[in-house]
C-alpha cells in the first residue's frame, strides 16, 4: 500500500511483549511493588469505567437498579452483583479504575425518597411504588425525572415547595454518600475510584450531558446540578468558583451521548463570548465516544449517504431527526446537518475552524476520546456482547422483547496511559488526553507522530503522542505510527481519520493504511501524509478494527431460533478502538 512502511518483526515482538505485559497489570490490578517505581518517561495501560449509574439515580432506580456505589465498585474489581431479577452479574476482567457517575439533578429526590421517615410524603411514595414493571418503571421516568432534566427552565421537585424539605441540604448529602463509596473504595497501586456525578442537561429531550470526574477527594461541597444552574457556562463558571486548584481540587466535565445533542448551543464555539471559549478549553478535554445508548464519532455528510464509514452502532437517527424537526421547524437536510455537527469528528472539524479565527491561538475542541458503559444497574466494564440483554428498560423483558429493541449496545471502556494506578496519575493521563475509547475489548493502543518509520526501529520515540501537538520542527512530510495488539479477536484493519481547515472548509479523510485480510495478533504501522500542509489547522486519529464477531442480538436470536423473525438481529460487527487525535495547530 502507497505510503505505507513495512513492520519490522523485532518491533512487533517488543510491541507485543510491552502491551501483554500491560494488560497483564491491568487485569490483576498493579502492585504496589510496581507503583511508585515505573522509570521515568515510561507508562501503563490501565482500563477504566466512566459513566456508571446505580440506585442513586432515579431513572436507574425506577428501571430497577439495586446496586449501590459502593457494590457498583465492587463490581468494577470482580465481584458479583445480584440484580432484581434474581440474575447475578460479573466481569471476567476487573477494572483499573472507575467513576460512579449518578444524576446529580436526582439527588435530593433519591436522598429523601430512599428515607423511611418520608414514607407519607406522596412524591416519594409514587416513586417508591414505581418499581416493578416496566409499565410502573416507564410511568415513575415520564412523570418525575423528565421534567427535571427535560423542561427548559428545569423545574425543581414539587416536594422540595413542602414546608420542613430542605432539598438542597438532601442533595448535599446524596453528595457527600457518593464522595464517601468512592473514598473507601480507592486503593491506590491497585484499584483507582474517583469522585464524579452526572450533569444531566435534556432541554427538550437533546442530551448536553457531561459527567463531571474530580481529580481527588476535594470536591465542592455542593455538586452543580442541572435544576439549578441549566447552561453549561454557569456549569463550568460554578465550578470555577468551588473547586480550585490552589485548595486541591481540578475537574474535567466530559460530554456524552452526543449523537442525541442535535447541535445547539453547548458545542457553541462560532459565536460564544471568550470566557466561555476558555472554560471550554480548560474543562472539556475529552468526549465519550461511544456508550450504551450508541455510537458518536461521525454521520455522513448526506442524509442519504449509506457509505459505511459512519454506520457502527448509529442510534435513532430518524428519531433524533424527527425530534429536532418538530421543535424547530426545520427541512430534513437542515436538521441532518444540526445534528451531524456535535458529533466527535464534527465537533474536531469545528475547533479547527475556531482556532483559525481566533486571536490568541486557542482550540476550544481538543477533545480526547474515551468510551464508557453509561450502565444503569451499577455494573462497570459489563461489555461483552455475549453477555448484553438490552439498555436500562431491559430488566423485566423477555429475550424476543428485547429483541424488539435492538438499539442498544453494551458500551465501551477506556484505556489510559499513566505512570501507575493512582487518583493523580489516572486523572492526569484524562487531562492530557493520553485516553483512547474501544467499542469494549481491550484492544492495545498506541498511536504519535514520529521522526521516521518507527516500525522498522527497536524504539519507538514520539515527537507528539495521542492528545498532543504536532510541533513545529516535524517534517515537511510527517510519519504516523500506530501500534496495536488484539484482543480476543484478531485484528483486521489499521486506519487513520484525518481532518483539515483550509480556504475556508473543513475536509474529511478516512484513510485505510494496513488490511490484515488473515488478521493480526499485533501490528505495527507508519504512514507518511504525504498531503500535510503545514499552514494548515489538521487532526489526525487513528481507528483499528477487529474481525467481525456476533453482535449481542445476533447471540439472543440465535440461542431463542428467532433469527428469521428479528433479521436485523442477526449479523456481526466490528468491534474497534479510537485513538485521541493528535493535532497541527500552525
Amino acid at each position: 500500500m502507497k505510503n505505507v512502511h513495512a513492520k519490522s518483526r523485532r518491533a512487533n515482538r517488543r510491541f507485543r511483549l510491552l502491551i501483554l505485559l500491560a494488560n497483564l497489570m491491568c487485569a490483576a490490578g498493579a502492585s504496589a511493588e510496581t507503583c511508585g517505581n515505573v522509570a521515568e518517561g515510561e507508562k501503563n495501560l490501565y482500563w477504566g469505567d466512566l459513566h456508571v449509574h446505580t440506585a442513586y439515580s432515579l431513572d436507574a432506580y425506577a428501571y430497577g437498579a439495586i446496586a449501590t456505589p459502593k457494590e457498583a465498585y465492587a463490581f468494577a474489581r470482580g465481584q458479583p452483583l445480584r440484580m432484581a431479577n434474581g440474575e447475578t452479574a460479573v466481569i471476567d476482567r476487573p477494572l483499573d479504575f472507575t467513576a460512579v457517575t449518578d444524576h446529580a439533578a436526582t439527588y435530593d429526590v433519591m436522598y429523601l425518597c430512599t428515607d423511611p421517615t418520608y414514607q407519607d410524603n406522596t412524591y416519594c411514595s409514587a416513586i417508591r411504588e414505581g418499581r416493578g414493571t416496566q409499565e410502573k418503571a416507564r410511568d415513575v421516568f415520564n412523570k418525575y425525572l423528565l421534567p427535571l432534566v427535560t423542561d427548559a427552565p428545569p423545574q425543581p421537585p414539587s416536594m422540595c415547595a413542602e414546608a420542613g424539605i430542605d432539598c438542597r441540604a438532601a442533595s448535599a448529602s446524596q453528595w457527600r454518600r457518593t464522595q464517601f463509596a468512592a473514598n473507601e473504595a480507592n486503593e491506590p497501586c491497585a484499584f483507582t475510584a474517583l469522585i464524579g456525578y452526572e450533569w444531566t442537561a435534556t432541554p427538550k429531550g437533546r442530551h448536553w450531558h457531561r459527567n463531571v470526574i474530580f481529580r481527588s477527594e476535594h470536591v465542592p461541597d455542593q455538586a452543580v446540578d442541572y435544576v439549578h444552574f441549566p447552561e453549561v457556562t454557569s456549569l463550568w463558571r460554578e465550578l470555577a468558583n468551588h473547586c480550585q486548584l490552589e485548595d486541591g481540587c481540578d475537574v474535567v466535565t466530559i460530554p456524552h451521548n452526543i449523537n442525541w445533542a442535535d447541535g445547539g448551543p453547548t458545542f457553541d464555539v462560532e459565536s460564544a463570548e471568550p470566557e466561555h471559549l476558555r472554560n471550554r478549553a480548560r474543562y472539556e478535554r475529552l468526549a465519550e465516544i461511544h456508550q450504551e445508548k450508541g455510537n458518536s464519532e461521525c454521520l455522513p455528510k448526506h442524509i442519504n449517504d449509506s457509505g459505511d464509514d459512519c454506520r457502527f452502532e448509529r442510534l435513532t437517527d430518524n428519531a433524533a431527526k424527527k425530534r429536532l424537526m418538530a421543535s424547530e421547524d426545520i427541512a430534513p437536510d437542515d436538521a441532518w446537518r444540526r445534528m451531524r455537527s456535535s458529533y466527535y469528528r464534527s465537533l474536531l472539524g469545528r475547533g479547527l475552524r475556531a482556532y483559525e479565527r481566533s486571536e490568541n491561538g486557542l482550540n476550544p475542541m481538543m477533545l480526547g476520546a474515551i468510551s464508557s458503559t453509561d450502565s444503569h444497574f451499577g455494573t462497570p466494564g459489563k461489555v461483552r456482547e455475549i453477555d448484553y440483554s438490552g439498555g436500562i428498560a431491559s430488566l423485566w423483558l423477555n429475550d424476543e422483547e428485547r429483541l424488539a429493541l435492538p438499539g442498544y449496545n453494551p458500551g465501551g471502556l477506556v484505556g489510559v496511559w499513566a505512570a501507575e494506578n493512582t487518583r493523580s496519575a489516572i486523572f492526569d493521563a484524562l487531562q492530557s488526553r493520553a485516553a483512547y475509547a474501544t467499542s469494549g475489548p481491550r484492544i492495545g493502543l498506541r498511536f504519535g507522530a514520529t521522526a521516521t518509520n518507527a516500525c522498522d526501529q527497536n524504539q519507538v520515540e514520539y515527537l507528539a503522542s495521542m492528545g498532543g501537538v504536532l510541533p513545529a520542527s516535524a517534517a515537511a512530510v510527517p510519519t504516523f505510527t500506530v501500534q496495536a495488539n488484539r484482543d480476543e479477536k484478531k485484528l483486521a484493519a489499521v486506519q487513520i481519520i484525518k481532518g483539515e481547515f483550509w480556504n475556508g472548509m473543513i475536509s474529511e479523510q478516512t484513510i485505510a493504511i494496513a488490511e490484515f485480510p488473515e488478521g493480526q495478533d499485533t501490528a505495527c504501522v507508519s504512514w507518511d501524509d504525504v498531503q500535510f500542509n503545514a499552514k494548515a489547522p489538521a487532526f489526525w486519529y487513528a481507528r483499528v478494527l477487529e474481525e467481525p464477531s456476533p453482535r449481542w442480538t445476533k447471540a439472543l436470536c440465535e440461542r431463542n431460533e428467532l433469527c428469521d423473525r428479528f433479521p436485523e438481529g442477526d449479523r456481526d460487527i466490528a468491534e474497534r478502538a479510537w485513538s485521541s487525535p493528535i493535532w497541527n495547530l500552525p
